[in-house]
């Protein structure tokens, strides 16, 4: 009573912690997964086993019924500001410019460490309102370019977005409270684990 905890007791307890909520959850996600992709898998080979093609035969005739053709939008009046837009967007330096900056702001997230100096941090979170700053400049020209209903349809997009406005929120998160932290961190657990359950 009224002290710590010891480093390294009862170490058996930490050995079925891991166990019982890493392993055997990642174990039955899998085995429920494969049973309903093999039962799937059986159902359709049940419907097509009539047809006297073969299973190769059968799966290019699938691709090419479903296949559709990626189409790119592109404004119609060459001469209006949504078309200039649209040209400096999808233009390679553009682009390049872009993926430059993702990585430039990836280590500016990789140099922050524990206990770090006022000044650096204050530099850090400078950085980082500038980085989302131009990601968010970026959603907004593409938006211009392309509209928001085809804007929205690309995944690509998408993520963007979805990634500068949790970016947004953390800044302001950051001015306010830590505890948003933590649930925003049980909500990536939730997001990571119906990953893991769709594949």
């Amino acid at each position: 009573e009224e002290q710590g905890p010891s480093p390294g007791y009862r170490m058996e307890l930490s050995i079925f912690y891991v166990v019982y909520f890493v392993v055997f959850p990642f174990f039955f996600i899998n085995i429920f997964v494969a049973l309903i992709i093999i039962t799937f898998q059986v159902q359709g080979d049940k419907v097509m086993s009539e047809c006297s093609l073969e299973k190769n035969e059968r799966a290019c005739i699938d691709f090419a019924i479903s296949a559709k053709p990626l189409t790119r939008y592109m404004p119609q009046d060459k001469q209006s500001f949504q078309y200039k837009t649209w040209t400096f967007v999808v233009s390679p330096p553009f682009e390049y410019f872009i993926m430059a900056m993702i990585a430039l702001n990836t280590v500016v997230l990789m140099m922050k460490f524990y206990d770090a100096p006022y000044e650096y941090e204050l530099i850090l979170k400078c950085l980082n309102i500038v980085f989302t700053s131009m990601f968010s400049m970026e959603c907004v020209l593409k938006t211009i370019a392309f509209g928001v209903l085809n804007y929205f349809r690309d995944a690509w997009n998408v993520f963007d977005f979805v990634t500068v406005l949790g970016s947004i929120t953390d800044i302001l998160l950051t001015e306010i409270a830590a505890l948003p932290y933590m649930c925003l961190l049980i909500a990536m657990l939730f997001f990571i684990y119906a990953i893991i359950g769709m594949q």
